[in-house]
């Protein structure tokens, strides 16, 4: 019995991991291959949209902005741009488009490829168009920032010229009983800022806006972010305060309700809305029923893109993946069989900068005329307290201007 205790235990043999059997019904996994080895596999690129695309690229309406290609293709004697710098744009990575993919695509395009296929040039080395400044667009956030008045500037004005001619110019091109609220002072930069009373179509009238002073041209410039920010603390208070007053006013008669079709909303919020809901709603492919309210929905919503003419051949609209990245959006059908998407956002800021507000009906009945002296007794108190308040402006803005008036002779005396 003490020589059987003395003897050393017997570790227990490890067994070898078997591979696992696989199941009834399952194929057996090969480790070899790579797991979601299909799923890895990008979709190619659509040989139009990539085409569209690099042609765009190359055209007169990009090029006139674009200062990087303009600059490369002009550094080429011959008006070759690197295939590879088309391949290094943001859109072509996010159709994970290759060489091959473009060279393809351009078969049936009149852009032209060299020997090597490695450049690309325009149809014929046609000349570039001359480079300008690329304009600004409104973010969404400032689409009512100038609500209350619009704020803009001047650059480059002559070193002769004053406040007073410049205002006077501007006077001369506003609509009639419309009012320069505050013209600043020509700073060292020849920068002169303005704030102009609020009417309607201010802003497109200020974009479109140029002035002759002093055998020079002056375009005028919207303000926008940072320079509104600095005009604004720039600009006298009580100018500041009117400003803001009547943004509010503008923005309680923008809050009413929108008809689009045959749809009635509350207010462009609604409609946003309710847009995104269809969007979502909708699988990838799936087509809006021509007859549903849906579809006529979106059909009145196209009409406000700023493309004239974009729905025209438009016989149904689906909802899919944008070509461009992993959004979906809204693509119209045309009667020839080709698709194109468009923008929904687009629409809905033309929308907002130009509702289609409802049109109040006229009541008739016999409650009217009694609507009628019930209003008559309150519009005598709702003067009389308007009057109060319009006196009490006056009397602000007429103590701000005169300390302005006094501060702007003694910058000129000295």
């Amino acid at each position: 019995m003490a020589e059987e205790a003395e003897k050393p235990k017997e570790e227990p043999k490890k067994e070898e991991a078997k591979p696992e059997e696989a199941k009834p019904g399952e194929k057996r996994k090969d480790a070899s291959a790579p797991e979601d080895a299909k799923r890895l596999k990008p979709t190619p690129p659509d040989p139009q949209v990539v085409r569209l695309q690099v042609e765009y690229y190359l055209s007169d309406e990009n090029l006139k902005y674009d200062k990087f290609f303009h600059e490369k293709i002009t550094a080429d004697k011959d008006g070759w741009l690197e295939l590879q710098l088309i391949l290094s744009c943001n859109k072509m990575k996010n159709m994970r488009a290759t060489k091959e993919d473009v060279i393809a695509a351009l078969k049936e395009s009149k852009i032209e490829l060299n020997e090597g296929q490695t450049a690309l040039r325009r149809p014929g080395n046609a000349a570039l168009p001359k480079l300008e400044s690329k304009p600004t667009h409104q973010k969404k956030n400032s689409i009512h920032a100038h609500d209350g008045g619009v704020v803009t500037m001047f650059k480059g004005v002559p070193a002769e010229q004053q406040w007073t001619q410049v205002k006077a110019a501007v006077q001369e091109k506003l609509p009639p009983k419309v009012n320069l609220w505050h013209v600043s002072q020509v700073n060292d930069k020849q920068e002169c800022t303005m704030v102009c009373a609020p009417f309607d179509g201010d802003v497109t009238f200020f974009e479109k806006l140029s002035l002759e002073l002093g055998g020079a041209t002056l375009k005028c410039e919207i303000c926008f972010g940072d320079l509104l920010q600095k005009a604004l603390k720039d600009m006298p208070k009580h100018i500041r305060d009117k400003r803001e007053r009547e943004s509010r006013k503008r923005q309680k008669e923008r809050n009413r309700p929108i008809k689009l079709g045959t749809c009635h909303f509350n207010n462009v919020s609604m409609l946003r809305g309710r847009v995104k809901e269809i969007l979502n709603s909708r699988t990838d492919g799936e087509q809006l029923k021509p007859d549903g309210s849906d579809f006529k929905l979106i059909k009145s919503l196209l009409e406000f893109h700023p493309s004239p003419g974009k729905s025209k051949g438009l016989v149904g609209i689906k909802v899919a993946r944008s070509q461009q990245g992993d959004s979906r959006c809204f693509y119209m059908i045309r009667d020839d069989g080709t698709e194109e998407d468009f923008s929904a956002k687009k629409c809905l800021d033309a929308v907002e900068a130009n509702p289609p507000y409802v049109q109040p009906e006229e009541k008739t009945g016999d409650k009217k005329p009694q609507a009628k002296a019930g209003a008559k007794k309150e519009e005598p108190k709702k003067k009389e307290e308007k009057t109060e308040e319009k006196a009490e402006e006056k009397a602000e803005e007429k103590t701000e201007e005169r300390k302005e008036e006094k501060a702007e002779e003694k910058k000129e005396e000295k």
